[in-house]
């Protein structure tokens, strides 16, 4: 490969891509910023030194697309560069700022043929459920190889914070805040955001703490044994909607007209249904018990029973009959503890189980029924 040789050279502030080609060998070049000085004027011909000249085109651009944050934050870098003085003899020279991230701009452009890694830059505000600025903190994180790493971040106003440096093509991200008197419903270990759906946020809300709140049905279960009177058999118990018909005057039992779900009465048989509920959106509190409500009812055949079954850890659970049934009203059913682990129930607890009644049928005309069903959640 040819040697380029400089004529007077001279260093001054406006030299860029200081650095080696090369293991070894008088390589290097000094690309003036001016198209009259001799080191461009007097080689014409030389390709290496119209990739030199394109690249440092490519590294100004790119800097000039620099947020003036991210221009703030490299002016505060310092790093020593590699230089070829002269005849082959290397030293270091100090570069910051501009001349630092346009001169390992070009070196990214010459080895790797790409433009260096540009980070993102995000603003993230911490808010209430009205989209209110808090004062407080949040963290913004990202993990690489199986580690989370924490993002700088500047609160340049209440409420407002500026990621700088947000890395791209991370496994995944996640924010955190925290402000006096609320709390943050996403737990940092349930939260797993792609490199879209961060950059794509923009509010990060906390709550005010609640006493309870309830959670309702969104899925058929692992059993739906019973009969329906539509499709799909959770829908059926998600709104109260079923009223009793009683018998007119020539006699009979009644009749129920709704939306609900109801045994098998010939052959008789016992039947459940389990579903799955929402997701408490409070539950990061502490959990201190779980009631599930269920408008149960019969018509005015007077056999059968009924109880409740439960679903966690895997292992289903039937509580002792019950019997009792209101249509008019919900007839509570507490489970102070998790049945599995005989402990407080946790929140991934709760987004997992699964819930229904089961129906004993011990002769026929008997119709136990359920019209609706949900869970409440108490908190401390």
């Amino acid at each position: 490969m040819a040697t380029i040789k400089i004529l007077q050279p001279r260093e001054q502030a406006a030299h860029f891509g200081l650095y080696r080609t090369s293991a070894g060998g008088d390589q290097e070049i000094f690309v003036r910023r001016k198209i009259a000085d001799p080191t461009d004027y007097m080689h014409t011909k030389s390709r290496k030194l119209k990739k030199q000249r394109a690249n440092l085109t490519l590294a100004s651009q790119h800097y000039s697309r620099l947020t003036p944050s991210q221009k703030a934050i490299t002016r505060h870098q310092i790093e020593e560069v590699e230089v070829i003085k002269s005849h082959g003899k290397s030293d270091l020279k100090l570069l910051s700022g501009r001349q630092l991230f346009i001169s390992k701009e070009m070196h990214n452009l010459e080895t790797a043929g790409k433009p260096l890694y540009l980070p993102h830059e995000l603003c993230i505000m911490l808010v209430d459920e009205n989209l209110s600025p808090l004062a407080g903190k949040l963290e913004l994180r990202y993990l690489d190889l199986g580690e989370w790493w924490n993002i700088y971040g500047d609160e340049i106003w209440t409420g407002n914070w500026l990621y700088s440096l947000v890395p791209r093509a991370m496994d995944a991200y996640r924010p955190y805040g925290e402000a006096e008197g609320y709390f943050d419903p996403m737990l940092p270990e349930h939260q797993a955001m792609t490199e879209d759906e961060i950059r794509a946020y923009h509010y990060h809300k906390l709550l005010l703490p609640v006493n309870y709140e309830y959670i309702y049905p969104n899925g058929d279960g692992s059993i739906t044994e019973l009969l329906t009177t539509g499709e799909p058999h959770w829908q059926m118990v998600l709104v109260e909607d079923t009223i009793f018909i009683p018998p007119d005057g020539g006699g009979g039992f009644g009749r129920f007209e709704g939306n609900y779900v109801w045994n098998k009465w010939w052959p008789q048989e016992d039947a459940a249904d389990l579903y799955t509920f929402t997701n408490p959106l409070y539950a990061v509190q502490h959990i201190y018990k779980l009631t599930a409500y269920l408008k149960i009812a019969r018509n005015l055949y007077p056999y059968g029973d009924w109880k409740v079954i439960l679903k966690t850890h895997g292992v289903v659970y039937y509580t002792d009959w019950i019997g009792e049934w209101h249509l008019d009203e919900f007839s509570p059913v507490e489970f102070a503890v998790n049945p599995y682990t005989n402990k407080e129930w946790t929140r991934d607890e709760v987004n997992s189980l699964q819930l229904g009644v089961f129906f004993h049928v011990p002769t026929m005309w008997t119709v136990w029924m359920c019209d609706c069903i949900k869970i409440k959640l108490d908190y401390l």
